[in-house]
């Protein structure tokens, strides 16, 4: 598999994430197959089944649990690399510190996911784009 990842330019660019090795990165790669046929990167994150259920009846709406639709190994993938991107990683992200404060407020399991579901969106805009993924800068207070 190693072998298949050295030769393999795009995932070598999804592994620039932090979180992402490379059995995340090839299953990404595989499960995406053709990028282009997402027209928004938003889109990824329900195609994979990382968003909420909605109930709507009447004057009821109600945000349930995520949806589960897509591939199960990739979503569990998607969320340990969100977890140890906001535990293991030392080096400072946007993505990073937003998994953080979402953390604060929500729990950790709940910002493993919403990382997770912002790292497909990112890594799907990085084939879309054929760029590395960007730290950002911090802020100066």
């Amino acid at each position: 598999m190693l072998k298949l990842v050295s030769q393999d330019k795009e995932v070598k660019q999804l592994m620039t994430i932090p979180g992402i090795g490379p059995v995340t990165a090839l299953t990404y790669k595989t499960e995406m197959f053709d990028p282009a046929r997402f027209k928004a990167s938003k889109s990824v994150g329900a195609y994979l089944g990382m968003t909420p259920k909605q109930y709507a009846s009447g004057e009821v709406q109600r945000q349930g649990i995520i949806s589960k639709c897509g591939s199960n190994e990739l979503r569990s993938l998607l969320v340990e690399a969100g977890m140890v991107m906001r535990t293991r990683s030392k080096k400072w992200s946007k993505v990073k510190a937003w998994g953080l404060k979402i953390m604060r407020k929500k729990g950790m399991k709940k910002a493993a996911l919403a990382v997770g579901r912002k790292l497909s969106v990112i890594m799907h805009k990085m084939l879309i784009e054929q760029k590395e993924f960007i730290y950002g800068e911090p802020k100066v207070a």
